[in-house]
């Protein structure tokens, strides 16, 4: 797979979702986990526990149960229909999905049954880097997973050409149709069609999507006046403030240099 594919697939997913996915999508994250970006994949390191002894304590997002879609801004198109004569009931039965991409490096990604853990002792974790940080001690470019999504149900496909056709066969419940294919209980299975770069077919137990913190340089905080005040020079401002926010592989990667 071309090396810039996966910065793709991340851009496309994070543009949809707000929240960083796994890469690749099969990747587990927990809470707590430490690394750095490099070239926009998460790069473990350890946990915050092992490295600088505080354990990440989960607790459940409150109200934070709900499905993710992504489609490249409308260039996958899903066409569905179940088998025809199905009598209803609780016996499964094939039906088909034909996904058109309308450009190369595409990416449909889907996640249902979807629900999300947090650090409950956020705080103790933020002063733990905040006290590294004004010690020079926490290494430049970590961040922390605080924040993990979890799906009963996880769907990715991504094209390699502009213009592919997929057919995929699912096994479901007379009656599902749709969307709810993709993440069909009785899986998805190869029915012709060009062959996507990148596939994951309705596989279950992921965490697809998280969310990291790191040390970011506020030369005022934004609730301040004067923050970033129009024709104020970094060097007029001083060596600003250390603070802990949230941080994405867009803004936030060593790339190919040394993160040591």
């Amino acid at each position: 797979m071309p090396k810039d594919r996966p910065r793709k697939y991340i851009k496309a997913v994070r543009g949809a979702t707000r929240m960083q996915p796994s890469w690749p999508p099969s990747a587990h994250r927990e809470l707590g986990d430490v690394g750095v970006f490099r070239d926009g994949q998460f790069e473990r390191k350890g946990t915050m526990e092992s490295l600088f002894g505080v354990k990440a304590i989960p607790r459940d997002v409150p109200d934070n149960s709900t499905s993710y879609h992504c489609d490249s801004n409308g260039n996958v198109r899903i066409h569905s229909h179940g088998a025809a004569g199905v009598a209803a009931g609780p016996a499964a039965a094939d039906a088909s999905l034909l996904l058109d991409f309308g450009k190369a490096d595409a990416v449909l990604f889907h996640a249902t049954g979807c629900w999300s853990e947090e650090i409950k002792n956020i705080e103790s974790v933020e002063a733990r880097m905040r006290k590294l940080s004004e010690e020079k001690k926490w290494p430049r470019g970590y961040v922390v997973v605080t924040e993990v999504t979890h799906a009963a149900r996880t769907t990715v496909l991504m094209c390699q050409n502009s213009k592919e056709r997929v057919e995929l066969k699912a096994s479901a419940d007379p009656g599902v149709s749709g969307l709810d294919l993709l993440t069909a209980a009785g899986g998805l299975s190869w029915a012709g069609g060009s062959v996507a770069g990148l596939q994951l077919l309705s596989e279950g137990e992921l965490t697809p999507l998280y969310r990291v913190r790191g040390m970011v340089r506020h030369w005022f905080r934004d609730d301040e006046p004067g923050y970033l005040d129009e024709g104020t020079t970094e060097a007029e401002q001083g060596e600003g403030e250390w603070y802990v926010d949230e941080v994405s592989s867009e803004t936030f990667d060593v790339g190919d240099e040394d993160d040591e």
